[in-house]
């Protein structure tokens, strides 16, 4: 028998070969990445994993083995919105609908049709008949926008809309956060102040992305989240959305809405992808402090609007062991995140190894290894303490967005493609 010496090289050559038209059909064949995303990208950045939550990880699937999915019309979700003592719940959903749901039989059905995707909603805390909610860009309305991301306001028994602010103001991006800050905010009574009918093409942009909003218990003070401005920015998990993770893009700003003088303020900036929002009072009913989640660094972060740390802002907690999103206080003023996405390993190396993140860039969304397993994390009310953690496989959903406490059961909006009913489930019993 002849035995062919060539063959392994020739084998390693044409496997080598098709390695590199295969990699150039895949950059070939994919969109080029905005010229912002590559820009953004920085030095190494080392992103800890919290060992008392890794710890404190649930064996098994609680959420899997204990989670009711009730019908098959509500699609997927942004937020929920609960009335208990009313028996109903109102459900921010990716169609563009605003659905209201039956909490005695979780019957759901169509309310009102809002004129961009809904996202973060809050009641106001005087007149439960008007929902205040963030509207942004959804992938349908990318082109010809009659209506503008921004805060809206619904009154529920009329399903009247009336616009609040869709303009904010102007800022200076050169300017770098101060020693020991860890982005750039004005505490109460330093920041700018515009008024909303005063906002124009020379001092204010239209808002990109508005995501989640809080409101003052006096009903006084809207602020919400813009995760990133980029432009024709879009609501929900999305390649845009991944690439910012991704770059960890310093983009993310907390705006204000005064409704009683009607001015529009920056509160804070120079931050990366600003998400989740939740007030904290010393006394009275003005918020001391807020409590943020900034997404792409898996952490909540503290910014003190008054006090002796006043113009302060701080860690609570780092390494989360994914990317937080929506978060809620329960009655005993437990904080509920939700983390629709684990973090994975590959990221966290990306991190460290930043030249390969332009690489990564050009990777189709199809291709891109991201992990299907989302969960729930619960935190001391002041944020600094581990309760519960626990994450789901992906087999019945992805994407947990909020988890909303209820009196007596969790409620997690879900926000996968494609996905219909409405999720409910217990209270762990080990919390």
């Amino acid at each position: 028998m002849k035995i062919n010496m060539n063959q392994p090289t020739m084998n390693f050559w044409t496997l080598k070969t098709l390695t590199i038209i295969s990699l150039f059909l895949i950059l070939f064949s994919c969109r080029t990445p905005e010229e912002y995303f590559k820009n953004q990208i920085k030095g190494p950045v080392d992103l800890p994993y919290h060992p008392s939550i890794i710890a404190l990880k649930s064996e098994g699937d609680p959420i899997k083995e204990n989670v009711t999915i009730s019908g098959s019309t509500l699609p997927a979700q942004d937020e929920i919105l609960l009335q208990e003592d009313l028996g109903r719940a109102f459900v921010a959903s990716i169609d563009g609908w605003i659905w209201k749901v039956d909490l005695t039989n979780n019957h759901a059905e169509p309310f009102v049709k809002t004129p961009l995707l809904p996202g973060g909603m809050v009641f106001h805390p005087k007149n439960k008949d008007i929902i205040f909610m963030c509207l942004s860009r959804g992938k349908q309305h990318v082109d010809n926008l009659v209506d503008i991301p921004g805060i809206y306001e619904l009154t529920i028994s009329t399903k009247q809309f009336r616009k609040i602010g869709t303009r904010v103001p102007l800022v200076d991006k050169t300017k770098e956060p101060s020693v020991n800050q860890i982005g750039i905010f004005y505490p109460h009574g330093k920041e700018t102040k515009i008024p909303i009918s005063g906002l124009n093409d020379t001092n204010s942009r239209n808002v990109e992305k508005a995501d989640d909003l809080a409101i003052s218990k006096d009903g006084e003070r809207i602020y919400f989240t813009e995760p990133y401005d980029h432009p024709n920015s879009i609501l929900g998990v999305s390649s845009q959305s991944k690439h910012e993770v991704l770059t960890l893009g310093r983009n993310g700003h907390l705006w204000k809405y005064d409704l009683k003088d009607n001015t529009a303020s920056l509160i804070a900036y120079q931050y990366t992808y600003l998400d989740g929002i939740l007030f904290e009072y010393n006394q009275g009913e003005k918020e001391s402090s807020i409590l943020l989640n900034e997404l792409s660094k898996s952490r909540l972060i503290r910014l003190h609007l008054t006090g002796d740390k006043e113009g302060k802002d701080e860690n609570v907690i780092e390494g989360l062991p994914g990317f937080p999103d929506g978060m809620d206080r329960d009655p005993s003023g437990r904080i509920w995140i939700a983390i629709p996405v684990e973090r994975s390993k590959l990221i966290t190396w990306l991190h460290k190894h930043p030249f390969w993140k332009r690489i990564a860039l050009y990777i189709p969304e199809s291709l891109q290894p991201v992990s299907k397993k989302t969960g729930i994390l619960t935190l001391s009310p002041d944020g600094s303490k581990p309760l519960y953690y626990s994450l789901h496989n992906g087999s019945l959903f992805s994407y947990i967005i909020v988890v909303v406490p209820g009196k007596e059961k969790l409620y997690l909006a879900v926000y996968q493609d494609g996905f219909k009913g409405f999720v409910t489930m217990p209270y762990p019993n080990n919390i």
